[in-house]
């Protein structure tokens, strides 16, 4: 499966050296990153070259003010920003574009509920038809929105991984927030569901890849109830799941948190031999990095 992988991610590279989401669709910021990430995990001379041309791709993108926009064609500045700072911050030479994409992230800040639903929940949290904390700002989707949990995770990944060259008051302040953020939209039973714990009275489910994501964002809580309780939540959640998508990142999740991972290898294979990932960049790179030792870029270092 991994040689498959490897020849699948060296074919379906563009002439302008990014990814796109499958195969001949145009060049785009995710699919890119994660394709270099995994490319970049194997360390190994016959991916140099497309590795050096997926990241000269990306520091191409970038704009400007630091962001980076969602794919070739598109202008404006989108949350993959997080994606480009976390790939770039792997490789020498790239501090002034990781740096610049760092400070576009800490301006940017999630749109509150406003002051009547922050005086509800302080007064009154039972009668809100959202259960959550709502002055709580992380990360949005799009600009001038809400806060969610995937943007949120993807936007500490990256600051943290800039702390050795980012330690800033207002760096921490974020990073902290962020933290809260997610930690109050756990879900009831451990793990995240996509925004939300419950809605208009209801507990709402909490996804795998979602809950893989956040866990993989707090690895350096490790040891808090909130992290173990969502440790086991999602492998529970896992006897449930076929998906490529969702086993890679549940495996680099638990690599991460010092769990054995090889129980998970032969669903991830016999996923791959069933559909093969459908040929999505993102799917086949995040197999490529859960079955090598592709976790280590996602490790935080200690502070």
């Amino acid at each position: 499966m991994i040689e498959r992988i490897q020849e699948s991610l060296l074919k379906t590279q563009n002439p302008d050296g990014g990814w796109g989401t499958e195969q001949d669709k145009r060049s785009q910021t995710e699919a890119t990153v994660f394709a270099v990430l995994a490319l970049h995990s194997l360390k190994e001379p016959e991916f140099a070259q497309p590795l050096a041309l997926g990241t000269q791709w990306l520091t191409q993108q970038q704009r400007a003010d630091g962001s980076w926009p969602l794919m070739v064609g598109l202008s404006g500045a989108s949350w993959v920003t997080s994606l480009g700072v976390f790939a770039l911050v792997l490789f020498d030479g790239q501090r002034p574009q990781v740096v610049r994409g760092a400070e576009w992230l800490l301006r940017q800040k999630g749109r509150t509920l406003g002051p009547q639903a922050s005086r509800r929940f302080r007064e009154a949290p039972e009668t809100m038809d959202v259960l959550l904390n709502p002055d709580l700002q992380g990360w949005a989707w799009a600009d001038e929105t809400f806060s969610w949990v995937e943007p949120t995770a993807y936007a500490l990944l990256a600051l943290k991984k800039l702390r050795p060259v980012l330690d800033t008051v207002e760096a921490r302040a974020r990073v902290q927030e962020g933290e809260l953020l997610l930690y109050d939209r756990m879900c009831t039973g451990g793990g995240w569901n996509y925004g939300n714990k419950r809605v208009l009275g209801e507990e709402l489910p909490p996804y795998p890849d979602t809950t893989a994501v956040a866990l993989i964002a707090l690895q350096d809580h490790q040891d808090r109830e909130a992290n173990q309780v969502s440790l086991r939540a999602l492998r529970n959640m896992l006897q449930q799941v076929q998906s490529g998508l969702t086993l890679s990142w549940a495996m680099l999740c638990f690599s991460l948190y010092g769990q054995d991972v090889a129980e998970w290898r032969p669903l991830l294979a016999k996923s791959y031999e069933r559909t093969g990932f459908l040929g999505e960049t993102k799917s086949l790179a995040l197999a490529l990095l859960a079955c090598s030792e592709g976790a280590s870029v996602f490790r935080i270092p200690q502070r």
